[in-house]
């Protein structure tokens, strides 16, 4: 008895879900109940039944065929489903009720959504950025670097890390101007240095290739100067 039942519960197949349309299907304008109508169908349309029997699908929610058609209508009003002319396999042709607009909302709202996230963290990145230079040079930035700063940012795409790691070596220096850091930021962009690794990678090259050479004394070498270290800022 237990086997017989499980292999019908196996053989009446599933019906799968985006979990994309399960936790935003709200935002879409889908209402709880037009959702597990859309699955209703789905569950027939998937096993090959492209316009299934109104009234078992009443029968499968518990409600009237009036309700269905309702929901149906309100869903092609909001743009979440339309009726298609399809051809049968007698040649004739039947109206079938398409979901295709429902999941192209879908599509468009996550792209909206990553969009939306890609540009917060911009936002936050560049807010980030201005902070950084403000606490070094221990003052307010003026609407002019301000100005400077944003270009770097939107019109030289220059990262808020290569301004960061430009920023540091201005530290390093004594040179903390926004003048220094450009050519600094040209120097690394012509050379096509634009991610950290690459441009520690270059740092440390150039510091071993133009290092001071230690003292030679008859008892063997001295040991190099003392090392500046390297602060990572906004740390």
């Amino acid at each position: 008895m237990a086997d017989n039942v499980l292999q019908r519960y196996l053989a009446a197949g599933e019906t799968l879900i985006s979990n994309l349309l399960l936790h935003h299907y709200k935002e879409l304008g889908l209402t709880t109940a037009q959702l597990v109508l859309y699955l209703q169908f789905k569950s027939y349309q998937d096993h090959g039944v492209a316009n299934p029997d109104i009234r078992q699908v009443a029968k499968n929610l518990g409600t009237s065929e009036v309700q269905v058609f309702d929901q149906l209508h309100q869903m092609m009003v909001n743009g979440l489903a339309e009726q298609k002319m399809q051809r049968q396999a007698d040649g004739k042709e039947e109206a079938v009720y398409d979901f295709t607009p429902l999941i192209s909302r879908l599509v468009l709202y996550d792209q909206q959504q990553t969009d939306q996230q890609a540009a917060d963290t911009g936002a936050n990145e560049r807010m980030k950025t201005f902070n950084q230079l403000e606490a070094e040079f221990n003052r307010p930035l003026s609407a002019m670097e301000m100005q400077i700063v944003n270009d770097w940012l939107d019109k030289d795409s220059y990262s808020p890390v290569m301004i960061k790691l430009a920023l540091r070596q201005a530290v390093l220096n004594s040179a903390l101007n926004l003048k220094y850091m450009e050519r600094i930021l040209e120097s690394w962009a012509r050379q096509g240095l634009r991610s950290q690794h690459d441009i520690e990678e270059h740092e440390r090259q150039f510091e071993k290739q133009h290092g001071q050479a230690p003292a030679s004394t008859g008892k063997g070498k001295q040991p190099r100067g003392p090392k500046i270290p390297i602060y990572k800022l906004g740390e």
